[in-house]
């Protein structure tokens, strides 16, 4: 079954397009933010945002975020969805920048974007989370009611 599950999960970040980026602000009220993604390999998850978008300044202070992917057309009892507990920060290796701009363009269709506009003195940055634990939901049936239960795996 975990096969199963990790088969599942992987189809999850593979097709659905958004996440939701959960963090923390300061005075520790919590900040969810959707994002455009696209992942390297399993266990990092790359997006672009503003240096100064709320999410991106959370970050700077406190790296831990908690990650949701699922798909918001799916009926709610197929239980397609992907948690991530990572660790975040603002990508500077510009191989790395490069590498996530050409994933992120890949998803999109398009052509990927210069590295020049996620450097140096432009706003726009490249961010990357690093999965520590991932889980995806089994979904039960009892009493005509549907239950998921979160279930840790490995990608």
């Amino acid at each position: 079954m975990d096969a199963d599950l990790a088969r599942t999960a992987r189809r999850t970040l593979e097709t659905v397009l958004n996440a939701a980026v959960a963090t923390r602000k300061p005075d520790g009220q919590p900040w969810n933010s959707p994002v455009f993604f696209a992942c390297a390999g399993s266990l990092t998850v790359y997006w672009c945002s503003q240096r100064n978008a709320a999410h991106s300044e959370n970050i700077r202070a406190d790296a831990r975020v908690f990650i949701v992917i699922f798909n918001s057309t799916e009926a709610d009892r197929t239980g397609s969805a992907v948690y991530i507990e990572a660790k975040a920060n603002e990508v500077v290796d510009t191989a790395e920048i490069a590498a996530a701009l050409d994933a992120l363009a890949k998803r999109r269709g398009e052509s990927p974007k210069p590295v020049d506009d996620f450097v140096g003195a432009d706003s726009q940055r490249v961010y990357a989370a690093v999965a520590t634990r991932v889980w995806t939901n089994v979904v039960h049936q009892r009493d005509g009611h549907v239950m998921d239960e979160r279930v840790e795996i490995v990608l």
